[in-house]
């Protein structure tokens, strides 16, 4: 009867054990027995980008209308009815061109009166002269017919600088931005008929705090973009910086010039305007998407082979959305760009597109749970978020959005984030 008792022992073991596996063979606890298949774990996709080497500029940036070197309206000397008009807006003119006629027979009509007065005048001047040298009449009636001459001597003139202007040309070389008058209007002095703008170069006129100005120099490189070329830049050169500041609003206005060259610009366009302060050449550069926003530091992750290695790294000029890296990363390491959120350091990845490999050996396992339990947990390199020895608590609300938004984020989309990330780690008590 002993003999059976102790049989019936190992057949129970074996039973228990058999009943706490299930067919992947784990145990209940998601613990493996040696001897079952490997553990599977998924590549998490993402999208990488190889880091490049280029130059990148900080600068000062604001906003200006751009105006033409000069702006003439050209306005009407005299009075006549419009007969020809030679240009059209958009052309363009050079000093003293044709631009439009107005009638010349009225004209032409005043002059020949006053020439007429004019000989009559003078007549008359000779004979009262001849009657004065013989004391016939007085010094009086001499002055009057000399002045009388005069007078019309003036009015010649006038007649025929009126009669000049029924011609009308340009001032200056440049564009014909405006064309005030049609064929047939009768015009009167001082009306507006055309504006000329030179274009050659085009300027734009900013104003700078005063604290700022030191940043600003005669000479220095600048750059342009307008909302009809957005994908290109325009050159441009600071010309003068006014030596005064405004009392009203502590501002220095500062004058830049577009090289003739950019001939798609015109006056009035609203331009951005970047005024370079620093370059750096023959830098590393990453996409600012690249870094990692959930952390108080400046890392971000590494795509080498399938395994994503946070690293942290020392950053330079940001110039848009690319920033320099000055230290932790070499010219062929390409880093991760989409779906770095929620991944730890040593994750298997796989570049989104490519055909997902869910097995993964024991070893691999074994050294990355190993470094989850010495530290290296979801969030950080050794100090994963959240409460507990070792462990860093997250960076304030503002802090976040703050750093968020000058990676690039919107301030909404970072506000969105940092709930995510306050759920995930069971923050919801915190009051940031």
């Amino acid at each position: 009867m002993a003999h059976l008792v102790w049989l019936a022992i190992p057949a129970l073991l074996l039973f228990t054990r058999c009943s706490d596996e299930d067919d992947s063979g784990r145990g209940r606890g998601g613990q493996r027995w040696s001897g079952g298949p490997a553990f599977g774990a998924a590549a998490v996709p993402v999208r990488a980008e190889p880091v490049i080497r280029g130059t990148i500029t900080a600068f000062v940036e604001t906003h200006a209308r751009l105006e033409a070197e000069r702006w003439v309206d050209v306005l009407a000397r005299t009075t006549g009815l419009v007969t020809k008009i030679d240009v059209e807006e958009g052309d363009r003119v050079v000093a003293g061109q044709l631009l439009a006629r107005l009638n010349q027979e009225e004209s032409k009509l005043r002059i020949r009166q006053v020439e007429v007065a004019l000989e009559q005048a003078r007549v008359g001047f000779k004979r009262t002269k001849e009657l004065f040298d013989r004391q016939l009449v007085s010094e009086e009636d001499f002055d009057a017919a000399k002045h009388h001459v005069q007078d019309i001597e003036v009015d010649l003139e006038e007649a025929r600088f009126d009669f000049s202007h029924t011609v009308i040309r340009a001032p200056l070389a440049g564009l014909v931005m405006r064309r005030a008058t049609e064929v047939g209007r009768l015009i009167r002095t001082n009306d507006q008929l055309f504006s000329l703008a030179d274009v050659e170069p085009l300027l734009a006129r900013i104003h700078k705090p005063e604290k700022r100005m030191r940043q600003v120099r005669v000479g220095q490189r600048a750059q342009l973009t307008v909302d009809s070329y957005s994908d290109r830049q325009f050159n441009a050169t600071v010309r003068m910086i006014n030596p005064g500041v405004d009392p009203e609003s502590g501002t220095v206005k500062v004058t830049l010039e577009v090289p003739p060259s950019s001939q798609r610009l015109k006056p009035g366009m609203f331009a951005s305007v970047r005024i370079i302060t620093e370059q750096h050449n023959d830098v590393l550069i990453v996409p600012k998407q690249a870094l990692v926003l959930e952390t108080d530091e400046d890392d971000l992750f590494v795509f080498k082979d399938s395994v994503a290695r946070r690293i942290k790294v020392e950053l330079g000029l940001v110039d848009g959305n690319q920033i320099e890296v000055l230290s932790g990363l070499r010219g062929d390491d390409s880093v991760i760009t989409v779906g770095h959120e929620g991944l730890k350091d040593g994750a298997r990845v796989r570049l989104a597109g490519a055909p997902p490999n869910a097995a993964v050996d024991t070893a691999s396992e074994a050294t990355s749970t190993g470094d989850a339990q010495k530290g290296g947990g979801r969030w950080g390199q050794g100090r994963p978020w959240g409460g507990g020895p070792g462990r860093r608590s997250m960076p304030d609300s503002a802090t976040f959005i703050q750093r968020a938004q000058n990676r690039g984020m919107s301030e909404a989309d970072a506000i969105a984030r940092w709930k995510r990330m306050r759920e995930r780690f069971g923050d919801r008590n915190s009051g940031n």
